[in-house]
């Protein structure tokens, strides 16, 4: 293991200018209730452990759901790279960070979210020494219909990078030894928003209604958000049950050749057995079973992991949602004295 690789692990925290984080109000509010996703950009530093976020912008042609929001297209990939360019032409020395994802919390849990983290990962170390991790920004703008600003910083954890980076990989006993579940996938990282003048002067500008008594209002976002992460639960989990459906058979098929390498033993040593009859002094004979038999080869467990750590995500949003409209409605029943 290299130095930058063991220096991964170790703390670090993340600024978010606010011009970032207002554009990615912007960027939730216009494609909500879909969701969007782009890159990263800006500065990191590497003896603070700091990593400054200054500059995202969205992919084009984006989808409104599965994992076409965040793809690895060659299309993608060129836009990021051009818009990149661009601000390394204009003077700005920024480097890829990572990527960001307007969507419901949970929704980062994609094996194409997941594996592109791994790749910048790699070639950041290779090329750059670096040893601060990728990170991921995932913005739910579905909150700030609650006046909320519902903006979390993740990186891979070290579970599932160990993991990765072992031998046995997804194996259930690596697995184990890792601590690694559906629920440590990623981890959060500290950070904090960082405020400019210009922000200050923009902020001011805004026209704040400052009318107050709308907290019980309904609206047709959450009803539109709720049917399509209901959608995205129902393909979840037929997915969750095929992986299922694949550990099973392997079950029953590694079971049928155990039985039958059992049998095999048990008809070599009886054979064995009736042989020291004719001929006392007949040598036992190694069992090698491998000769005859091929077990099956154990599946990796990455896809079950993976897939069930967005089923439980969505799970959850779905159950967040439901707490937050059915506190609305018993709230306008009283008012109404109903």
């Amino acid at each position: 293991m290299t130095e930058e690789q063991s220096r991964i692990s170790e703390p670090f925290s993340v600024e978010i200018n606010a011009s970032v984080a207002l554009k990615l109000a912007q960027i939730g509010q216009k494609h909500y209730p879909g969701t969007s996703s782009g890159p990263l950009y800006g500065f990191d530093d590497q003896e603070e452990r700091i990593l400054n976020i200054s500059h995202i912008i969205n992919f084009p042609n984006q989808h409104t759901s599965g994992d076409d929001v965040f793809n690895t297209k060659s299309s993608n990939a060129k836009f990021q790279a051009d818009f990149q360019t661009k601000l390394n032409d204009s003077k700005i020395g920024v480097k890829l960070l990572g990527w960001f994802m307007t969507a419901t919390k949970g929704k980062q849990n994609r094996q194409t979210v997941v594996e592109s983290m791994l790749r910048l990962q790699k070639k950041m170390i290779e090329e750059q020494k670096s040893t601060l991790p990728v990170i991921f920004v995932i913005y739910d703008p579905s909150k700030s219909t609650d006046s909320l600003l519902s903006l979390q910083v993740l990186k891979l954890s070290d579970a599932f990078v160990k993991t990765w980076n072992s031998e046995a990989r997804f194996a259930a006993r690596n697995l184990i030894d890792n601590r690694l579940t559906y629920r440590n996938i990623f981890e959060e990282v500290p950070s904090k928003i960082r405020n400019s003048n210009l922000t200050d002067l923009k902020i001011q500008e805004l026209d704040v209604n400052s009318e107050y008594g709308n907290e019980l209002e309904l609206t047709s976002n959450y009803l539109k958000i709720t049917t399509q992460t209901s959608e995205q639960l129902i393909d979840a989990i037929d997915n969750f049950n095929h992986n299922l459906g694949n550990f099973n058979y392997f079950q029953r098929s590694l079971s049928r050749e155990l039985t039958k390498i059992n049998q095999w033993k048990l008809r070599a040593k009886q054979e064995h057995l009736d042989h020291l009859k004719t001929d006392p002094t007949a040598e036992e004979p190694e069992l090698d079973w491998k000769e005859h038999y091929k077990l099956p080869q154990v599946p990796s467990k990455y896809e079950h992991v993976v897939s069930g750590g967005l089923l439980s995500s969505l799970c959850n949003n779905v159950s967040t949602t439901g707490s937050v409209e059915h506190a609305k409605t018993t709230g306008i029943q009283k008012s109404l004295n109903l």
